[in-house]
C-alpha cells in the first residue's frame, strides 16, 4: 500500500513536503549560525522527496491511469470488502453450471463494470455455442455490458442495481409508467413527462431528460419531488436491456440464487481450503499463468470426482503427449515454489498413472 500512489495521496504528500519547508525556513531565520546547516540539510532532504512525488504525478499523469504502483506497475489498489483494501489484481472467473468447472479467468479493471461482455463472449467461443446464460452479481450490471451480451446472443441474469430516487421521501422512478410508442413517462398524477429527444452525455453515459410543467400546480408534488423546475426522470440510452434483464431475474427468482452454487464453491475451496490468498508473481500476464495452473488443478481434481479415476486416466491419455510437454515444466516450477496447496503427491499419482 505504502507503494501505490494516487493524485490525492501524491498531493496529500506534497502538501506535508511543503509545510515541513516552511516550517524549517522560519527556523532558520532565527537560528544560530552554527545550527544553519543542519536545517539546511533538513530542507534538502525534503526537497529531494518533493521532487520524487512530483516524478510520480508526471508518471501518473502521462499513464492516464488513476494510480500507480511502484512495487508492480500493473497492480492496482483493489477493494475486498467494505474499507478494506489491498493492492493486487481483480480476478474474474467463469464456471459452468453442470459440472461447476472453472471455464475462463481474467484480470480486470479494479471493479467488474466493464468485463462482464468479454468474460461472457470468451466463453460462448470457447464453449463452441451460438447462444449461452450468463448468470452475474450486480457488480457486473452496467447498461452497456448487457447491450453487447444481448448483441452477441448471451441471455443475461444479473443482479439488477437500485434505481436512483432524489429523496426516500418521493416517490420512486418504477412507478412512473414509461410508454415506448411515444417516448414518454405518465406520473402518479396521471401527467405526461416527455423529452426533447437529445442525449446529454452523464459519465460515460447518454441519457435523456423527461421533465413537465404540470409539476407547477401539481397537488402530489411534495411527494414526488423537491426540485424548484419539477420532477426530472434520466433515462439510460440502454434502459431497454436494463429492464428486460431485471424483469428475467425477478421472473426468476430460483434460476439466479443459482449464481453462488456455480461459482462460490471454487473460490471458497481454493482461497480457504488451499490457502491462495495472494500471488507469488508479478505483472498481469504472469499473475493470470499462475491463477490459471491453480485452475487447472482444481479442475483435474473436480473432474476425477465426477468421472472417477480410472476414466479420468483413460481420457488423459489419449492427450499423452500434449501433456507431457505441457505438464513436466509446470511440476517443476511447481516443485520450486513449493507450495502447501499444491499437493506433490497428488500430481504424481496424476502423471504416473498418465505414463
Amino acid at each position: 500500500m505504502k507503494n501505490n500512489f494516487n493524485q490525492k495521496k501524491i498531493d496529500r504528500h506534497i502538501e506535508y513536503i511543503d509545510n515541513k519547508i516552511e516550517e524549517y525556513e522560519k527556523q532558520i531565520e532565527q537560528a544560530e549560525e552554527e545550527d544553519k546547516q543542519e536545517i539546511e540539510d533538513k530542507i534538502s532532504y525534503q526537497q529531494q522527496k518533493k521532487d520524487k512525488y512530483e516524478k510520480l504525478e508526471e508518471e501518473l499523469q502521462n499513464s492516464g491511469e488513476s494510480q500507480i504502483s511502484l512495487t508492480d506497475p500493473e497492480a492496482k489498489s483493489v477493494i475486498l470488502h467494505r474499507n478494506i483494501v489491498n493492492v493486487g489484481y481483480n480476478i474474474q472467473a467463469a464456471s459452468d453450471a453442470k459440472h461447476k468447472l472453472l471455464i475462463h479467468s481474467d484480470t480486470g479493471n479494479v471493479n467488474d463494470t466493464h468485463d462482464l461482455a468479454p468474460m461472457a463472449n470468451e466463453c460462448k467461443e470457447l464453449l463452441d455455442k451460438d447462444s449461452i446464460t450468463a448468470i452475474a452479481d450486480k457488480g457486473y450490471n452496467t447498461g452497456e455490458q448487457l447491450q453487447k451480451c444481448k448483441d452477441n446472443g448471451i441471455i443475461t441474469y444479473v443482479s439488477p442495481k437500485n434505481t436512483s430516487t432524489p429523496s426516500k421521501h418521493c416517490f420512486s422512478v418504477e412507478i412512473f409508467e414509461y410508454n415506448s410508442e411515444n417516448a414518454t413517462y405518465t406520473c402518479p398524477a396521471n401527467q405526461c413527462l416527455t423529452t426533447n429527444g437529445k442525449f446529454y452525455k452523464k459519465g460515460s453515459y447518454r441519457m435523456k431528460q423527461y421533465k413537465t410543467t404540470a409539476c407547477k400546480t401539481c397537488s402530489m408534488r411534495n411527494q414526488c419531488t423537491q426540485n424548484k423546475t419539477g420532477r426530472l426522470i434520466e433515462r439510460s440510452e440502454y434502459q431497454e436491456v436494463i429492464e428486460e434483464n431485471k424483469q428475467r431475474v425477478e421472473s426468476n427468482p430460483d434460476y439466479y440464487r443459482q449464481r453462488q452454487q456455480i461459482t462460490e464453491h471454487q473460490f471458497g475451496t481454493i482461497k480457504r481450503q488451499w490457502g491462495f490468498t495472494f500471488t507469488l508473481m508479478k505483472g498481469k500476464e504472469n499473475v493470470l499463468s499462475e491463477v490459471n495452473i491453480l485452475f487447472m488443478i482444481y479442475n483435474l481434481r473436480r473432474t476425477m470426482s465426477i468421472l472417477g479415476s480410472n476414466e479420468l486416466k483413460m481420457r488423459l491419455k489419449a492427450f499423452i503427449n500434449l501433456f507431457s510437454c505441457f505438464f513436466n515444466p509446470i511440476r517443476v516450477i511447481l516443485s520450486r515454489f513449493k507450495l502447501f496447496y499444491f499437493k506433490t503427491t497428488f500430481y504424481n499419482y496424476i502423471f504416473n498413472s498418465i505414463y
